[in-house]
């Protein structure tokens, strides 16, 4: 098992958060959704604050954020994850609003995968950055740190492994086999080599490998009235969320988990952990897909996505880590 290699990680975050988050603080932007990803992600921010002797004052979601509730003094901590640039625009523009919002706090952005597909947009973003004296953003790999340094020299700037590696499923590894395998394909526009997963799959189906493809639980191919079905589930979340909040009803909107409840992140943790452990070998187009058949010690293998996410971060932090590889050909 890479149990060392895991906590060698951790470390590695310690030594630099540690240090940075020295007072109370408030934790934003977090993601009440149905992605497993970034519910692991958040567990593991949490799981990491729960080392330090200061306290979380307020924790919002995009939809439920409140300006006014962020203390003077609070250090604001931005959820990590792959949404800094303009790939998933919503995310940046609220992060940004953060940024524009608490000129004088110290910022903190979690550990992000930087990505622009057009110029113009990191440099607009590098003169909103510019201005903000104490803003500390943290990246999750080598090719993110130099897009970092090139368009954001003016704030601190360093590089963290995912936070996703503060979650401990130790008690979930399991030893049974189950002679199946997954390929984990995402459905949305962050697909990488469709030619190099058909390569795979033909290669698997040769072997007589019995193997399922699916995407995380939850998530559904365009179109479908599953899809359709969730889409309006979450849009009406959404909505009633902003509506109650502004009614003398706002007590049942949580500031975090919104109208989903407060049990919802821990459902979706333990429901991706199942999913994970129906197989002996996970092949993954998601990122945290295959971060999570790692701390479930599964044999793990890992696609590219669409503009480098998977391949930049394994290179920067997981060449050395037993039964784990790249597919690149």
């Amino acid at each position: 098992m890479n149990k060392e290699r895991i906590e060698n990680l951790r470390a590695v975050v310690r030594k630099v958060l540690n240090q940075n988050i020295d007072g109370d603080y408030v934790l934003l932007d977090v993601p009440n959704h149905s992605n497993i990803g970034d519910t692991l992600i958040w567990e593991g921010e949490l799981k990491y604050l729960e080392e330090l002797k200061y306290k979380c004052l307020y924790t919002s979601n995009i939809f439920t954020y409140d300006s006014k509730k962020v203390p003077k003094n609070a250090i604001i901590l931005l959820h990590g994850g792959g949404n800094f640039g303009d790939v998933w625009s919503m995310n940046q523009k609220y992060r940004n609003q953060v940024i524009t919002d608490f000129p004088n706090n110290k910022i903190i952005i979690f550990p992000q995968t930087l990505h622009y597909h057009n110029e113009q947009n990191a440099i607009n973003d590098s003169k909103l950055y510019k201005k903000h004296p104490n803003l500390i953003i943290c990246t999750r790999d080598q090719v993110s740190l130099e897009i970092a340094q090139k368009y954001f020299p003016s704030n601190n700037i360093y590089m963290l492994p995912d936070m996703a590696f503060f979650n401990d499923f130790s008690e979930f590894v399991s030893t049974s086999k189950t002679n199946k395998t997954l390929l984990l394909e995402r459905m949305d526009k962050e697909l990488g080599n469709v030619a190099l997963l058909q390569k795979q799959l033909e290669t698997l189906h040769k072997s007589e490998t019995k193997i399922e493809v699916k995407d995380w639980p939850g998530f559904y191919k365009q179109g479908t009235l599953q899809q359709k079905a969730d889409n309006l589930y979450n849009f009406a979340e959404i909505v009633g969320s902003k509506i109650l909040l502004k009614s003398p009803l706002k007590f049942l909107v949580n500031d975090a988990h919104g109208l989903r409840g407060k049990r919802y992140k821990e459902r979706r943790i333990k429901t991706g952990i199942k999913f994970i452990n129906h197989y002996d070998v996970v092949y993954s187009t998601r990122l945290h897909g295959f971060i999570l058949a790692v701390l479930l010690n599964k044999k793990v293998f890992i696609f590219d996505n669409s503009y480098g996410k998977n391949k930049n971060f394994f290179e920067t932090w997981l060449k050395d880590f037993e039964n784990v590889k790249l597919i690149s050909k």
